[in-house]
């Protein structure tokens, strides 16, 4: 009895290793891609919450469902939530979209060369373009993680 007790949890073991094998290897394939972006904006926006001054920044998805956002030559960080709304049939140009309220400028969405992002708390305005938007251009750049 002794002995077919430790064969069994043996067995138990080996599967354990074997799926635990699987899981990671299945995880090399699905790395994701990492977009780090450049702008430089003009003017003071808002986003989560916080004031940004006008200045050079560094906008990247390394984290899925957000976008964070850093002036260049800084080391502190806002993580702004995002959702994906669109994939353009066609390449777009990619930039950062912006939309005034109450005389201040908000972060609206974020457009890669073949999605759309939108800021979480935007959700239902998605999409929507008015007079009000300033639009700036972003650099791209992408490296697999």
């Amino acid at each position: 009895m002794i002995r077919t007790f430790s064969t069994f949890v043996l067995a138990i073991l080996r599967a354990g290793a074997l799926v635990s094998v699987v899981l990671l290897l299945s995880g090399l394939g699905l790395a994701q891609q990492v977009v780090t972006a450049r702008a430089t904006i003009s003017f003071n926006f808002w986003a989560q919450g916080c004031e940004f001054k006008a200045g050079d920044y560094v906008f990247d998805n390394a984290l899925p469902g957000s976008a964070t956002i850093h002036r260049e030559g800084t080391n502190s960080a806002i993580g702004v939530s995002v959702i994906l709304y669109s994939v353009p049939q066609e390449k777009e140009t990619p930039r950062v979209i912006f939309v005034r309220r109450d005389g201040k400028y908000f972060l609206f969405e974020l457009w890669s060369v073949q999605d759309r992002y939108v800021v979480t708390a935007e959700f239902e305005h998605r999409g929507e373009a008015s007079e009000q938007q300033r639009q700036v251009p972003l650099i791209v750049e992408s490296h697999d993680q």
